[in-house]
């Protein structure tokens, strides 16, 4: 008995000790602890997603047997939760589609819910579950702008979704169908189980090194690429700040629709340097121009975990 009474006393003195310490090193510390806080610069955000779109509404352009999927970014090329996004080429007839998958699953997930709740109030919709898969989140032109290429007017349109509270500046412009100087390497390399033949140009400020099969002889590939005899499987610059690489190959028995959403039609008409200059201006200035010309908007933070600013625009296209 006496032997516990000493070992507990002896604990609980301990104890003190320990307490006294903690707190002393909380008291001394905490001043240079709130001056790190204070100084942290707050990571910088993407701009908020687009809204989105009522898959209803939509008008076929043509139809086509191919349909190809190319992972943006991937950590993974196995796990499309690392991926920036997936990516989608339909081939027509007469033109060819290139968008997002990942917005277009957000976008039907989305109707489909408004469908089946015509009279849900604002606020219950339940927007997180609309978030679009993989690694990135917010907005990206590379995630909401689609570009069609009308093959027989060897033209490319692309219909700029813009973000959050900026749907007033969706945008479109056409130019003649962009053309790469590609020159042609001797290397080769399986993309997808095709074995594709490698090329390199120089297009409008980035160098570009593309993997194509001639196995599938099909002049196109991911976003503005092509020109090739056959398909390009893979992309990236030369710093692989993006890179594309096909996941799949879709060929299809029956012909599928290649559909255009009937809003594109009220997008303002612009052209491909002032639209740069748009998006350069929006993604930079995102935070700025919400609190200069919008009140009321919630960012979803408080206090001292407010955004300060976005991350500067890095666009594919530098010239």
């Amino acid at each position: 008995m006496i032997t516990y009474f000493l070992v507990g006393n002896q604990y609980n003195l301990c104890m003190k000790q320990v307490i006294f310490i903690l707190v002393f090193f909380v008291f001394t510390a905490w001043p240079s602890i709130s001056q790190i806080n204070s100084s942290e610069e707050r990571p910088p955000i993407n701009p908020i997603a687009a809204p989105y779109f009522e898959s209803i509404d939509m008008e076929t352009v043509d139809s086509g047997n191919l349909r190809i999927l190319y992972a943006l970014n991937a950590a993974d090329i196995n796990k499309p939760d690392t991926y920036d996004d997936l990516q989608c080429l339909e081939i027509g007839a007469h033109s060819s589609k290139y968008y997002s998958f990942f917005i277009y699953q957000r976008d039907s997930l989305a109707s489909d819910w408004i469908k089946k709740h015509p009279n849900a109030k604002f606020g219950e919709h339940p927007s997180a579950r609309w978030a679009p898969k993989g690694k990135f989140q917010g907005w990206s032109e590379y995630h909401y702008s689609e570009y069609f290429k009308d093959l027989s007017k060897k033209e490319l349109t692309e219909y700029c979704r813009m973000p959050f509270r900026f749907t007033d500046y969706n945008s479109q412009y056409s130019e003649p169908l962009p053309v790469q100087n590609w020159k042609m390497g001797a290397d080769t390399l399986t993309v997808a189980g095709y074995l594709c033949q490698q090329a390199t140009c120089q297009f409008r400020g980035r160098e570009y090194t593309i993997w194509f099969a001639t196995d599938i002889p099909i002049n196109n590939g991911p976003w503005k690429f092509g020109g090739l005899p056959g398909l390009i499987l893979k992309a990236y610059d030369r710093n692989k700040q993006y890179v594309f690489e096909c996941v799949g190959i879709e060929n299809r028995k029956e012909k599928y629709p290649i559909q255009m959403h009937q809003a594109f039609k009220q997008y303002k008409k612009t052209d491909r340097q002032k639209l740069w200059k748009a998006k350069k201006n929006i993604q930079e200035n995102y935070l700025e121009l919400l609190r200069n010309g919008i009140s009321g908007v919630s960012m979803g933070y408080g206090g001292s975990r407010a955004p300060t600013k976005t991350y500067l625009y890095n666009p594919l296209e530098l010239e």
